[in-house]
């Protein structure tokens, strides 16, 4: 009997660990314009400042949405010198709009850690925490994205780190990733270039590379004809 309530006891367990862990499309977004921008040459760009981390989710992306018929290209592969920088002038930004017709660009998803929501836990009492700032300013127009836009990355490892301190956070209950891809179509009028914002939640995930597949899968299924 005590060896039957040992093996109950960890199947319970299990089960409450595996619901610790969960993915879900939190907001959700689009315009009527949505389903055009659909069949027209899309760029996947993962804003992060580590090269590695930018291929992965670019690459996994573009092979996704191709299995639903989107015409998608990684700007790492067409674009690699393309560098985010939080103050281009519109000159510049200008020149990049160009570089992307000139390749037949005509959409953009743009991937980003919009934030992370941290339960800490101590001695006395366990608080909420959010490491980042990003309150979702999107812009009506991809010029308007750049210039409104916080730059957040996606990090290898989404270690939360105290902005106060600039150290990782211990002593965590709980941790919730907020990423998010936000779609414009260049080739509409600037006031409704913004054709879809889809945001998700990862909360403790066991690895970044879990968040990467279901990310991308949640963001692949968007684009279903």
């Amino acid at each position: 009997m005590k060896k039957l309530n040992k093996i109950i006891a960890l199947v319970i367990l299990s089960s409450v660990l595996s619901n610790c862990a969960s993915t879900k499309l939190t907001e959700t977004w689009s315009s009527k314009d949505f389903d055009d921008t659909k069949s027209k040459k899309l760029l996947v760009v993962a804003r992060s400042n580590d090269l590695e981390v930018r291929k992965v989710y670019e690459d996994e992306l573009v092979s996704k949405l191709k299995t639903q018929g989107v015409d998608a290209v990684a700007a790492n592969v067409i674009f690699p010198n393309l560098k985010e920088d939080k103050d281009r002038s519109q000159e510049e930004i200008e020149t990049i709009l160009s570089m992307f017709n000139k390749n037949g660009i005509k959409s953009i998803m743009l991937t980003a850690l919009k934030d992370t929501k941290v339960k800490k836990s101590s001695t006395e009492n366990t608080a909420d925490y959010s490491s980042t700032s990003m309150k979702g300013k999107y812009g009506i127009s991809f010029t308007d994205y750049y210039n409104v836009h916080s730059i957040e990355y996606i990090s290898r490892n989404l270690k939360p780190v105290d902005t106060n301190t600039n150290e990782s956070v211990v002593n965590l209950s709980s941790t919730t990733y907020i990423l998010e891809a936000v779609i414009y179509d260049l080739t509409l009028d600037s006031d409704k270039q913004l054709v879809g914002v889809y945001e998700i939640e990862a909360t403790d995930p066991s690895s970044a590379k879990q968040v990467l597949n279901k990310f991308t899968t949640i963001i692949t299924k968007q684009f279903k004809h």
